[in-house]
């Protein structure tokens, strides 16, 4: 039995439920925030992060093992490219969105939708500005440098798609999408993943289980 501990608007356990989601895998969800100081989460997650995989009693902390972990157990549908120069690219993929980008769109989602429609407080209009005006424009220019003519980041479906797509989700849910006379490159993309079913799904499920904030 797959249980998957976090909750689904957090990008990282979003990236774990589309993995499994793409195998194929059934799972449960067992509702817990980040910094959750109950001991027994703590037992599985020292870090207090979200999420932790639970498989048969065997707990995976971190979103980039477990996908490697699903990975290994779940062979079917893979996420991570054979060729070993194809790999590197998609876990440095992988790992740029887990840092700068999710950096940049958490942000946003935190002053637009986290802060007014769950924590009832104002959104800080410089906090916005800043990332809007210094580090947005810095991992976009870098995604646009790297998004291919067409199709997908390493041409077949990777861990760097579900790493990046992830990250966009969150910012669109505060309000943005990168400029497309900008970055045309990588707004084609866009518009190319979301419009997938798996990640269609995914969002109408997160839509679904929170009504009353969309």
């Amino acid at each position: 039995m797959i249980k998957v501990h976090g909750v689904p608007l957090s990008p990282f356990v979003r990236k774990v439920l589309l993995v499994l989601d793409y195998k194929g895998v059934d799972y449960d969800v067992e509702p817990v925030f980040p910094g959750a100081e109950d001991p027994a989460f703590r037992a599985i997650s020292p870090l207090g992060k979200i999420p932790v995989l639970e498989h048969d009693g065997f707990f995976v902390p971190d979103t980039s093992v477990i996908c490697r972990y699903l990975d290994r157990v779940f062979p079917d549908n893979p996420i991570f490219p054979t060729d070993p120069q194809a790999e590197a690219t998609a876990t440095w993929i992988e790992e740029f969105a887990d840092s700068k980008l999710i950096e940049a769109c958490a942000g946003l989602f935190v002053q637009r939708f986290l802060n007014p429609k769950m924590m009832q407080t104002e959104p800080d209009e410089a906090v916005i500005q800043d990332i809007l005006e210094n580090r947005m424009p810095q991992v976009l220019d870098y995604l646009e440098s790297i998004i291919p003519a067409e199709g997908l980041l390493l041409g077949e479906l990777s861990i760097a798609d579900f790493a990046v797509v992830t990250c966009f989700i969150q910012a669109e849910y505060g309000d943005f999408k990168p400029d497309p006379d900008r970055y045309p490159g990588l707004a084609r993309y866009l518009t190319y993943t979301l419009d997938s079913d798996i990640v269609k799904n995914r969002i109408a499920a997160e839509r679904a289980a929170l009504p009353n904030l969309f």
